[in-house]
């Protein structure tokens, strides 16, 4: 797993402002645990996503990705990091470590990990800071992977390299801009959606359960955008990221401060918070709250872009304070653009809803609740409570038995853990006290009433209690 490699001195987190080069400082010949993969399409709106690399990461090793970073980076990390990642990383792999794309100190950990291990320094370009800014990342990401199948078609025709783009992770991103395709992301084999760290030594371009490849056209064959005003949105969409995209390429991190504060200005002029509002369709006090240094509360990228969008203005051009045209078109309470179509439903595919409902009730596949079966499905609870009564009827109780099962073993396994715990510290000449079972156990797990019960059941069998 070692190469022998150029690693550049300093972090770019470690900056907000200012040219930011790359190819910039000095070079060290060093051997890294890991290959130095390089990153797909830096410096393009096409750019990997961090959690894309990770998983060619792995598979360039030939080893199940998840395997990999639970190895190589899980292990290092300190114990402020989430429980959820050390104690249960199968759960964080699957769909939880979307989060490693966006923004936060989690994130930066990673990355700086990852930078060690690989002796790179151009990966925290594979995250939305350093195309987004400084934004929450709250509700700009995917739950689970997306893709393009006309893209992965194309790169296997032309036998180009596959690989997840940041753009796919992004919620406000529905379309490919390069074919008005519909964003997947569900498998057109099992419908199921794709793990974000993959846990098998697959490829990429196949599902992460079933290995089948995602591109492969079945059932309604082709989905193209054919609606005018969503297609007329999401180039608006992706013409404001890549505006976004080329300022932090120029300047650095982009500051979201500037935009909140040009707009507080903007708006504070006559009536201009009562007319934004009523031009957007957003509440008064909301807009209020955006330019309240002292407020928490930060909208989301949706919500931005949706202001922007009907205001005649980009987000850029109001960090530029750049805002003519949203001052004439609040004076005016006129928007220069359709407004935004309402949410979109699918036609209910009655075989295929039919066909995994009855799976389900025969035990062919997992017990589950309603509200799983819409996520994995892509149709909503009234639809399939509309179209299959009885089926769904019976399908709850039966996930809540299966829930009720799944906990009772899952505290099962943990009364083991904590008495084999209790029995090998003993084993060693040691009392087995809580803080030496935190050392051998999962964190956070002594914290459970169960184990708690369990430590003193062993204690009492041991002659440690009465």
């Amino acid at each position: 797993m070692h190469s022998s490699l150029p690693v550049r001195i300093g972090s770019l987190w470690g900056a907000t402002t200012g040219q930011h080069n790359t190819s910039q400082g000095l070079d060290i010949r060093l051997r890294t645990r890991l290959y130095s993969l390089a990153p797909r399409e830096i410096g393009t709106i096409w750019r990997e996503s961090l959690t894309g690399y990770i998983n060619r990461l792995g598979w360039t090793h030939h080893v199940a990705p998840r395997a990999l970073v639970a190895q190589e980076v899980a292990s290092q990390l300190s114990d402020e990091q989430p429980v959820s990642v050390l104690a249960h990383f199968s759960v964080f792999g699957y769909q939880g470590a979307m989060v490693l794309n966006g923004y936060g100190v989690q994130t930066q950990t990673w990355v700086a990990l990852l930078e060690q291990l690989t002796g790179r320094a151009d990966l925290p370009f594979l995250t939305l800071p350093w195309w987004i800014g400084n934004l929450s990342s709250r509700k700009q990401l995917r739950r689970f992977p997306a893709w393009c199948p006309s893209c992965l078609s194309e790169w296997q025709e032309n036998d180009a390299p596959i690989y997840q783009p940041l753009l796919w992770t992004l919620q406000i991103v529905m379309i490919c801009p390069r074919h008005r395709d519909f964003l997947k992301d569900q498998c057109p084999h099992c419908q199921k959606h794709q793990a974000v760290i993959a846990a098998n030594k697959s490829r990429p371009g196949v599902c992460t359960h079933c290995g089948s490849w995602l591109s492969t056209k079945t059932g309604d064959q082709r989905e193209p955008a054919y609606e005018d005003g969503l297609i007329a949105w999401q180039e608006w969409v992706v013409h404001a990221l890549e505006e976004l995209h080329e300022a932090s390429l120029a300047s650095g991190m982009l500051q979201w401060e500037l935009f909140f504060a040009h707009l507080a200005t903007c708006l504070a002029e006559g009536e201009g918070y009562a007319k934004a509002a009523k031009l957007a369709n957003i509440q008064r006090y909301q807009l209020y709250k955006w330019g309240n240094i002292e407020e928490e509360y930060t909208p989301t990228l949706e919500t931005i872009f949706k202001f922007c969008y009907v205001c005649d203005v980009t987000p850029l051009q109001v960090m530029k304070n750049q805002v003519s045209r949203l001052r004439q078109a609040i004076e005016s309470e006129t928007s220069a653009r359709t407004p935004l179509p309402s949410a979109r439903l699918r036609r209910v595919n009655l075989e295929q809803c039919q066909t995994f409902l009855q799976a389900v009730l025969d035990g062919q596949e997992k017990p589950q609740g309603l509200r799983q079966i819409e996520k994995h499905l892509g149709y909503t609870v009234r639809q399939l409570s509309y179209h299959f009564p009885k089926e769904c009827a019976l399908i709850t109780p039966l996930a809540q038995e299966y829930r009720r099962q799944r906990k009772e073993e899952r505290l099962s396994r943990v009364r083991e853990q904590v008495r084999k715990a209790v029995t090998f510290v003993h084993s060693q000449g040691m009392y087995p006290s809580q803080r030496k079972l935190r050392l051998l156990l999962p964190g956070g797990l002594m914290r459970m009433p169960e184990a708690k019960e369990a430590w003193h059941i062993t204690l009492r069998e041991l002659g440690f209690e009465l």
